[in-house]
């Protein structure tokens, strides 16, 4: 596991977005909202992505690490992020965009965890 920052993500939603100059490398002239965004985005997206009886931490640079799985990190987050920086630019790159997200974010497998009948609701159908 290397543990992906924020920035690595950053990066590849930037890419997905096509704001990459013509050698291929990130456009210096993105507008600088998009980093100031990009912080309560993924923090956002790591709340919804990570099990209910997990916090997130607060982004507050992107040089910090994320604390999703490094496949969810380089597969799922940079379309959730591109997705949210482009709703105010283009609404069909933001539609595509978030809908690979949707389905990506999909495939992530899950851990099934046992409920605990703290009340006995379920006493009688057993």
């Amino acid at each position: 596991m290397m543990a992906v920052t924020a920035q690595q993500v950053y990066d590849m939603a930037l890419i997905l977005m096509d704001e990459v100059s013509e050698v291929g490398s990130i456009n210096p002239e993105n507008p600088e909202n998009y980093k100031v965004r990009s912080k309560s985005i993924l923090t956002s997206l790591q709340s919804e992505l990570l099990p209910a009886s997990q916090s997130p931490e607060p982004i507050t640079d992107l040089s910090q690490n994320l604390i999703l799985s490094d496949r969810v990190c380089l597969s799922v987050l940079p379309y959730g992020l591109a997705a949210h920086l482009a709703m105010t630019e283009d609404t069909d790159i933001a539609a595509f965009l978030n809908s690979r997200y949707e389905e990506l974010k999909r495939r992530i497998p899950t851990t099934p965890t046992l409920i605990e009948d703290k009340y006995g609701v379920l006493k009688g159908m057993m």
